[in-house]
Formats: C-alpha cells, structure tokens, sequence
C-alpha cells in the first residue's frame, strides 16, 4: 500500500483541505511555497497513463476548485500546476498526484529552471514538422 493510500483510508495524518467522492486534497509536508497542496484520485493509479479520463477529469475539477479557494481566501492569483509520471519525470510517490504550488512576488522559487527561455535544443521548422507528422499521422 502506498503512503497516499494510507491516507485516503485515514491510517496516515494528513490535513486535508478538500474532499469529495473520487478526490482528496492536502497539504504537502514537505511544502516549497505556503498553502503547497496535493490532489489526489482515491483510487490508486501509478500515474496519468493507468488513470481513465473521467478520474482525471474529476482530479483537475477539484485543482480548480483549490485554486479558486487560494484566491478567495488569500487573494493569490498565481499558482504552479506541476505533475510528474515516473521515474524519469522525477515522479517519487507512484500515486497519481497534482502539485497546486501557490506564488507570491519574490518568493525565490525558480524550481523549473526556467526552460522555456533557454535555448534547450536545437530546432527548426523541419524537426517541428517531423515532430508534429509522427504524432499525427
């Protein structure tokens, strides 16, 4: 049984901040911003590629519905929505979970490194057009 399980069932602490039926949303132990938050299915799935749409559906209505209870309550219209699925996207907890990072002004997170303004790789119209006929053809 894994740790997110644990909780779901309440044999592990957690400090929930929103539940219904299918999903539940705590906070992060290890936070990286104040009000750092998980969303999780209930049910067990490993990652995005074992879940069916309808649970992913019901997981991305309850980030929203978090996110809009940190703007309400905080007044913070700035949040980071991270996800990873498996080990080599850095996934460490293998229950399917979504990071709702709140940020403020000169909260110093810069976790991402900023890739989308470095040049990472090398591209050209060529390679996107490959890209885009491999995944749509």
């Amino acid at each position: 049984m894994c740790i997110f399980c644990d909780i779901v069932s309440n044999r592990a602490r957690s400090y929930k901040v929103y539940e219904d039926d299918n999903t539940l949303a705590f906070l992060d132990i290890y936070p990286i911003s104040r009000g750092h938050i998980l969303v999780i299915p209930k049910r067990h799935y490993e990652n995005i590629f074992e879940m069916d749409n309808e649970t992913l559906l019901n997981v991305f209505r309850t980030v929203k519905i978090v996110t809009d209870l940190i703007k309400r309550k905080w007044g913070i219209n700035n949040v980071n929505i991270m996800n990873s699925n498996g080990k080599l996207a850095n996934q460490t907890v293998f229950h399917y979970h979504v990071h709702i990072i709140p940020r403020i002004e000169n909260d110093n997170l810069n976790f991402v490194d900023e890739w989308w303004v470095k040049k990472i790789m090398d591209v050209n119209d060529e390679y996107l057009e490959r890209i885009k006929r491999e995944l749509t053809e």
